[in-house]
């Protein structure tokens, strides 16, 4: 009797175990494979963070161009690769000058490139009634491509010193600017040259020039150039003339020029 219960033990545990071994063979098989994460997703955390918290319709830098940033020469640099291209406005006082000479860069760096062959004054409104601080010059532009474009150089009187704060109405290419990021040292370089240029900026701004013409234009280098030509007064005289530009963090900017008559 025993022999039979010992029997039946047997042929229960090893249908027991069968139906274990078939179940988990089944389950194996039923089993869906967890999806392999892509590389979209697998981004650093911090990116998706930066992502999720940027403000409707603002796009974050993805990792590489933060690895470019990283990369990106210091705040000294002077070639025109020390720039970001980011997207940035100066509302601060402080900055005026760099907002001003972003604000018509791609005219500036028509004259720097050469392609600004003549500037003729047409007329100028001097301080006109209501707003003593400002000079509207209204001009024509010649350039080597044979074309003329018409434009006005709006002229800014602060802290005892004219400046050019835009130039305004020019065809192309050579209307619009830039707001690339660039040390704060950079509008005290500004200033200082504004203050050396004084003579002729005053003499611009209180009508007194005639024309300027561009003969020639060398570049000691690519962030460099020199314009060789004349510039001409209103009382008829013509005196040999040199201006010269430099590009400083991308922007191009006026560090002499010789004072009309």
């Amino acid at each position: 009797m025993w022999k039979k219960a010992a029997i039946l033990v047997l042929v229960v545990a090893l249908l027991a175990g069968g139906a274990a071994v078939a179940s988990w063979r089944l389950a194996e098989e039923d089993k869906t494979p967890e999806a392999e994460p892509s590389s979209e997703s697998q981004g650093s955390f911090q990116e998706r963070l930066q992502e999720t918290l940027a403000p409707e319709g603002e796009v974050s830098p993805s990792a590489s161009e933060s690895a470019d940033a990283a990369e990106a020469p210091a705040e000294g640099a002077q070639s025109a690769d020390s720039r970001t291209g980011e997207d940035f406005s100066y509302t601060s006082p402080g900055q005026r000058y760099v907002t001003e000479t972003q604000r018509h860069q791609n005219f500036l760096r028509a004259v720097a490139e050469g392609r600004v062959t003549r500037l003729d004054v047409v007329s100028t409104d001097v301080r006109p009634v209501g707003d003593p601080n400002t000079s509207y010059v209204y001009f024509t532009l010649s350039t080597t491509d044979g074309g003329t474009s018409n434009g006005t150089m709006v002229m800014r009187f602060e802290d005892g010193m004219w400046r050019i704060a835009a130039v305004n109405q020019l065809r192309g290419d050579l209307g619009g600017g830039t707001d690339y990021r660039v040390p704060s040292s950079f509008e005290e370089d500004l200033a200082r040259e504004i203050a050396e240029l004084q003579p002729f900026l005053t003499k611009v701004a209180e009508g007194r020039l005639d024309y300027l013409a561009v003969y020639s234009v060398s570049r000691p280098s690519e962030n460099e150039s020199v314009l060789t030509g004349v510039v001409a007064g209103v009382g008829g005289r013509v005196v040999p003339s040199e201006m010269r530009l430099r590009r400083d963090y991308g922007i191009w900017h006026i560090t002499f020029i010789t004072n009309p008559p």
